[in-house]
């Protein structure tokens, strides 16, 4: 038997882009999505996970195509710079900054909830400033081997998914699954956008696929259907066993072992990602921006800090915050982006997204619709 190596080595590499891209979407978000689906009920919450799942793989897709068109290597700042212009390029820069600060936010108050929750000692602020007191100088100094830290939790947070989902599936009573509250239909919305964007991790998928551009479309959909169906998998277990009474982060609500061991690695995810979008956050004040490295440090960490001591969001209120307008922003400058981008683009793309101008402006709508529906909400007009 005569083995092609060129055949295993280039499909290596495409599960490799695959996994990528399924590291870089599932994270601490997927704590959140239990207790927002619960709210509206888990027939809503598929609706959403579906349409959104749709919708986000769409973004993602678009986004392969900009970067496909151009010929330099570029990040989205830098490509919105281009097909958007100056506008372009600071509602790109504004929309990486509401989704890196709301998820700071998002994993300060979650590590502080989880670790009381462990302990059993309240309140939660005190581990929240036990934690910061020990990221805050990570953060100041650097410590770059976090990206590898990242990659092995990723993995292990997938596993520990699977075993939860497989240690619940028999104690599902489908009467929690019935439940409908249409006044809370759109609650789920920005925890599920939030916890599906992975858009950023686009421009190192296409270098890893450097002669296999061809197959970025069906990894970007293969790795979007895989992180759908995961998440549609863990809601239905655990709002099918703990119906609305599931936490707000959902290894909370877990038994015996199983919830320490979750418990356990939802905190270590969230800190992870507190230390690896902190780092990001600070080199792009102080390289990009060219501002004073204290400053730019006092800025990341401390901000952050004061919202959760003066505003005191909920893990999944800043989780919602956080996915409708970093990632509906996103969402509508992808569009813009794919638009001008085949009118400007230098290069001709290995695929381009069906649909035409219809699939662009519908994937935009939705995207607003969720903007204006949060600023309502927030104003009290809903």
């Amino acid at each position: 038997m005569v083995i092609n190596k060129k055949k295993s080595k280039d499909g290596l590499i495409f599960f490799t882009a695959v996994a990528l891209i399924v590291g870089t979407i599932i994270g601490a978000g997927v704590f959140g999505i239990p207790y927002a689906i619960a709210q509206s009920g888990f027939s809503i919450g598929l609706i959403h996970l579906i349409v959104l799942g749709i919708f986000v793989t769409l973004m993602t897709l678009y986004m392969g195509e900009v970067v496909l068109r151009t010929k330099e290597e570029s990040q989205f700042i830098g490509l919105a710079d281009r097909y958007l212009g100056r506008g372009g390029k600071w509602l790109m820069f504004i929309s990486m900054v509401i989704g890196i600060f709301g998820a700071l936010t998002a994993y300060l108050v979650g590590i502080g909830s989880s670790v009381a929750h462990l302990v059993g000692i309240h309140p939660p602020l005190i581990y929240t400033l036990i934690f910061f007191a020990f990221a805050a100088p990570i953060i100041y100094y650097g410590l770059e081997s976090i990206s590898i830290i990242g990659l092995i939790l990723s993995t292990l947070l997938i596993l520990i998914l699977f075993v939860i989902i497989l240690g619940l599936l028999p104690e599902v009573q489908m009467s929690n699954l019935d439940y409908v509250d249409f006044s809370k239909a759109m609650v789920p919305y920005g925890v599920i956008l939030f916890a599906c964007l992975g858009y950023s991790v686009i421009p190192e998928v296409e270098m890893l696929l450097k002669k296999q551009k061809n197959k970025m479309f069906l990894a970007i959909i293969f790795a979007t259907f895989i992180c759908i169906g995961l998440y549609a998998l863990f809601s239905f277990t655990v709002v099918g066993v703990y119906g609305s009474s599931v936490a707000e982060i959902a290894t909370q609500s877990l038994s015996g072992i199983k919830n320490v061991f979750g418990t356990i690695v939802a905190i270590l995810a969230m800190a992870t990602g507190f230390l690896a979008l902190g780092l990001v956050m600070k080199h792009v004040f102080s390289l990009d921006l060219k501002i004073d490295k204290r400053i730019s440090w006092i800025i990341v960490c401390f901000l952050p800090l004061f919202v959760v001591f003066f505003v005191d969001p909920g893990f999944v209120d800043a989780l919602a915050f956080t996915g409708t307008y970093a990632g509906g922003l996103t969402g509508i400058l992808s569009c813009f982006l794919v638009y001008n981008a085949r009118k400007k683009g230098k290069r001709k793309p290995e695929y381009v997204v069906p649909g035409g101008t219809f699939l662009i402006v519908l994937s935009a709508l939705v995207f607003i619709g969720g903007i204006f529906y949060q600023t309502f909400h927030l104003l009290g007009f809903i």
